[in-house]
């Protein structure tokens, strides 16, 4: 076997002649993008020289066979973690006419989630495929009525003023961008002692009116509670200026898992600040359309809802 010794293109190397009968090479190794010229000894301990472009580098780079494998919870509002080649371009879908492709971190590390009514999915990279048996939940439905008129359906303008002013404060949290994840171990309950009220996914039905399905997990507990960071991550919003949700909070976990706390009482936190997990970073209150102290706890990746009360069994090994 030949011993590869690689040049760096950062100056001109001299390189030593080739023998024209004796010599016999075997197939030489491209380490990383960048390096012009790749020198290996034959078996008589010649060296010998080849000098290839940026992009024929590129190319036998891309050429690798890529690997992919993948943990979680494979299930409606679950999320998998997918372990593959460093920087590498993944193509996530619900088939092969609905995809999407992202970029793996540093680490080769990526996210991917289901919605509440994702039917499958996969990812791919390169040749290498996973694909996932998502299992299908059934959802709650409860009713709520005696709210107030204009916390249902009408808005005044000076309303519609406040919630238009809100949503924009939200696609600016949800924008966040952290690369490092922050929740390898897991989430915890951010209300260690409550009373399970809505469960994720519930469709409500307020003052008759079938809505949208409730995507968060609401815990009852009294006005004051403290309320916890599930995992590290970065403050993306801290808001109390909100009109549906009264006081958000949004944390950003990374690689756009983004976990969020409404109807706060107190905000304990800023935006960009770091926090770990365990950490308090409100109270439960009752503030914006709530009838009675609770947090409201919720998780979305990438404009998918998921079930925050799923990552409390992380790490889980098996996604397929």
């Amino acid at each position: 076997m030949r011993a590869l010794v690689a040049i760096l293109a950062l100056g001109l190397v001299a390189c030593s002649a080739q023998p024209e009968a004796e010599a016999q090479s075997t197939e030489s190794e491209v380490i990383r993008v960048g390096e012009f010229q790749v020198v290996t000894k034959d078996q008589l301990g010649n060296e010998l020289s080849d000098a290839y472009t940026d992009e024929e580098l590129s190319v036998m780079l891309d050429s690798r066979p890529e690997e992919l494998d993948c943990h979680g919870i494979a299930k409606q509002g679950g999320l998998v973690v997918c372990q593959t080649t460093p920087n590498a371009r993944v193509e996530v879908g619900r088939s092969e006419n609905d995809t999407y492709t992202q970029t793996a971190d540093k680490n080769g590390i990526i996210i991917v989630g289901f919605d509440r009514d994702e039917p499958a999915a996969f990812v791919r990279v390169g040749d290498a495929r996973v694909d996932f048996d998502i299992t299908p939940r059934e959802y709650d439905t409860s009713r709520i009525d005696g709210l107030p008129k204009n916390m249902v359906s009408e808005y005044t303008a000076e309303e519609l003023k406040k919630i238009r002013a809100a949503s924009a404060l939200k696609k600016v949290g949800f924008a966040s961008k952290v690369e490092d994840i922050g929740f390898e171990d897991g989430f915890i309950y951010p209300v260690t002692e409550h009373i399970k009220t809505t469960n994720f996914g519930a469709q409500r039905i307020l003052n008759g009116d079938p809505k949208r399905p409730h995507f968060g997990v609401d815990l009852a507990a009294p006005k004051g509670t403290p309320i916890l960071a599930p995992a590290d991550g970065i403050v993306s919003l801290a808001s109390e200026e909100m009109y549906f949700e009264g006081s958000l909070i949004m944390i950003d976990h990374g690689q756009g898992l983004i976990s969020y706390y409404l109807h706060n009482e107190d905000v304990m936190v800023a935006d960009g600040q770091r926090v770990v997990q365990g950490q308090q970073i409100g109270t439960v209150g009752s503030r914006g359309r709530s009838t009675g102290p609770h947090l409201c706890w919720r998780l979305k990746w990438r404009g998918r809802n998921l079930d925050p009360e799923l990552l409390t069994a992380w790490p889980a090994k098996d996604a397929q």
